[in-house]
């Protein structure tokens, strides 16, 4: 099995060094404004060429070229499920939300996930949940039902939201990649984390928390519903308790830079996939990196259209994986 990944791994690790660094963001974000953040990028190999192609056709070119790697390197494709499951239920949640609504939004999908978008419409119209995919019948119905029942869309979300964390919790377990064990049940922690906070700030009830969480090895989902009752002083001093404390220390000083601190360790937790050279890992790693990497610089480009200073712009910033 470990052979099976050499030329891969050896693949992925010269495609690596064209990964940004952090003084790469840096910068881009030292750019005066858009058009001068545009041309860097595109002295970077990024895009077309083409001075009049616009950010988002930019970026999903680059995501495009990322998801090419993958499929030539693996040909199992569950064996990288964990990477789609979360775009997999939002097409889910979208479907839902436009059968019900019957209101039909456009570029709410995202393209090339493994379960058509017409189907998911489909099968939610005709109450065919029996249809879909293992894992979303009943998440599937509960939503649509409480949609349609009572018009409470947060709950709808919630009902999706908990679902995809069980879908990527189960990927996890059944990797034979401690890798992607790792990954599935980081994932869960830090969104059990991102609901807590969340919950707590808007004083939901115990109810609504357990609703939203769903178990891992990080946090205690127990102790986290407990802690919610005190609001964010009871997150906090729960977060602090268990190792923590930088969660708590940048969610002091905003929820963007919080925001940014549940990335950076995704992030900063696959780094040592640099050092493994003979395992589905790496191949992964860098997928994530690169998701990260469109992300940040989106995010960059973003500030730089709407004007916000580069201090605005830098606590928004992600670590970067190489």
């Amino acid at each position: 099995m470990e052979q099976e990944y050499i030329y891969g791994v050896a693949r992925i690790r010269a495609l690596e060094g064209s990964l940004f660094t952090d003084e790469t963001i840096n910068q881009l974000v030292q750019c005066k404004d858009y058009d001068e953040a545009m041309d860097f990028l595109r002295t970077k190999g990024w895009g077309n060429g083409n001075p009049d192609q616009s950010l988002e056709e930019m970026l999903e070119q680059e995501r495009r070229r990322t998801w090419k790697v993958l499929d030539e390197l693996i040909e199992d494709k569950e064996q990288c499920e964990i990477l789609t499951i979360a775009n997999e239920y939002h097409n889910l949640k979208a479907a839902i939300k436009q059968v019900c609504t019957e209101l039909e939004t456009e570029n709410v999908f995202y393209e090339d996930t493994k379960t058509d978008t017409e189907f998911l419409k489909n099968c939610i119209r005709q109450g065919n949940y029996n249809l879909l995919p293992k894992g979303m019948e009943q998440a599937a119905k509960d939503a649509t039902t409480v949609l349609m029942q009572t018009g409470d869309g947060q709950l709808c979300d919630v009902i999706i939201d908990r679902a995809t964390l069980e879908a990527i919790k189960q990927a996890g377990q059944e990797a034979t990649n401690e890798m992607i064990k790792k990954y599935a049940d980081d994932l869960v922690t830090i969104s059990d984390i991102k609901i807590a906070v969340r919950c707590a700030a808007t004083n939901k009830d115990a109810s609504f928390v357990s609703k939203a969480l769903v178990s891992c090895d990080g946090v205690s989902v127990t102790e986290l519903i407990i802690a919610c009752k005190d609001g964010l002083d009871g997150v906090c001093s729960y977060l602090e308790k268990i190792g923590y404390s930088q969660a708590v220390s940048a969610l002091k000083i905003s929820k963007s830079v919080f925001e940014c601190w549940c990335d950076n360790k995704i992030v900063e937790n696959i780094k040592s996939q640099k050092y493994d050279s003979f395992s589905i890992g790496p191949i992964i790693a860098y997928v994530i990196a690169r998701e990260n990497e469109i992300k940040t610089v989106k995010i960059i480009l973003s500030g730089k259209i709407n004007g916000f200073d580069n201090e605005f712009i830098k606590e928004r910033v992600r670590v970067m994986y190489a």
